[in-house]
């Protein structure tokens, strides 16, 4: 079957390590159980053995590899065209959700093109040419607190979109197209915040967007933050809006951005943690494919976090807590990471690939 829709879920740094963390912590069936077809990739990037985050997406994102540091150019520093572009080309509509800031380096590549993630003045102006229909994360900093001084959820709100600075309002929208530029306290756990008003990011009183919603509020400014439960409630409402008036479907591009972080900081704790989270919303994505049978789900890495395994330890039983992780570095390594597939051309990944393969069979399959 032809996949009608595209759901490409990217745990960033979940290498075999962190998804040994979740199957040896959970007791009942994981969503990584359920998948039918089961692969692996190969993630090197144009110039070390070793991917970094900008090229491992870029190569997820686009099917080229490039240098380390390059984030949606080729080596010779051209601007790609990613699975993304290709899909809007192809009249499907487009999202985005992440756990972390809009213009982050996975999330990035999928729109954007630079020669260093740094860049995040230049990609958050690029986001606002992206063309998606649904987008949710954090990092309002960069749409705002600019040098040149444009307010860019102007610019946004410009072009037909809502943009919501506040859980609530992401949760609430009927809108089919919109963007969300929450706290980072909103979608991660990790993330404290102290008890703003929604949306009160540094300078977010003197953005468009901001005020809109000041407007709106009839004096509520409660937060109704959910940070544990963001990922998974976030992809499900982008899934419901971007479903909404699609006869060509729909492609939407979720990170989970925090494991890749863990495997850095060698914490077991928060690496089971995270893939705990990270389940859930993993099988919120596989319940909708039982039930629209031509969707694909496809779920992979950009690369594996803290060279992490499973240490020699006796555990007392129906205790999995006790799970404690080994990590050899803090940085990432270049062994092969797994891909889960389900639904609608699932069959096509299973084996062993390259990591720029990816976007390719997913085109074929869309095609």
């Amino acid at each position: 079957m032809k996949p009608h829709n595209v759901i490409y879920l990217i745990g960033d740094g979940m290498g075999f390590g962190a998804v040994s963390s979740l199957l040896l912590s959970e007791e009942g069936e994981t969503g990584f159980e359920m998948a039918p077809v089961i692969g692996l990739s190969e993630t090197q990037s144009a110039n070390n053995f070793v991917t970094d985050s900008p090229a491992g997406g870029t190569a997820l994102a686009t099917g080229t590899r490039t240098c380390n540091g390059f984030l949606g150019v080729g080596p010779d520093s051209v601007q790609l065209v990613s699975i993304l572009k290709k899909a809007q080309q192809m009249g499907k509509k487009t999202g985005i959700v992440v756990n972390t800031t809009l213009t982050e380096a996975t999330p990035g590549a999928f729109y954007a093109g630079v020669t260093s993630r740094s860049m995040s003045y230049r990609i958050a102006e690029q986001f606002t040419q992206s063309g998606v229909d649904v987008a949710v994360g954090a990092g309002l900093s960069a749409f705002i607190n600019r040098p040149d001084s444009v307010d860019l959820t102007a610019v946004l709100i410009d072009k037909g979109y809502d943009v919501y600075l506040d859980w609530k309002s992401v949760l609430n929208t009927h809108s089919e197209k919109f963007v969300g530029i929450l706290e980072m306290g909103d979608v991660h756990r990790r993330n404290k915040s102290s008890n703003k008003t929604a949306g009160a990011a540094d300078g977010a009183e003197v953005c468009l967007a901001a005020k809109l919603a000041a407007e709106a509020s009839d004096g509520d400014t409660t937060r109704f933050s959910q940070p544990t439960e963001y990922l998974e409630k976030a992809s499900i409402k982008a899934i419901e809006q971007l479903s909404k008036n699609a006869p060509n479907g729909f492609f939407l591009m979720i990170e989970s951005a925090i494991i890749d972080g863990y495997g850095h900081n060698n914490d077991s704790e928060g690496m089971i943690e995270e893939m705990q989270e990270f389940n859930r919303t993993l099988k919120a994505l596989v319940e909708y494919v039982n039930e629209h049978p031509n969707t694909l789900l496809v779920v992979t890495a950009d690369h594996e976090t803290g060279g992490t395994g499973v240490g020699y330890k006796s555990h007392p039983v129906n205790e999995p807590q006790g799970l404690k992780l080994n990590f050899s570095t803090k940085g990432h390594t270049g062994t092969v990471v797994p891909i889960f597939a389900y639904g609608a051309g699932a069959q096509e990944f299973a084996g062993i690939f390259q990591n720029r393969e990816l976007p390719g069979i997913i085109e074929g399959l869309m095609k």
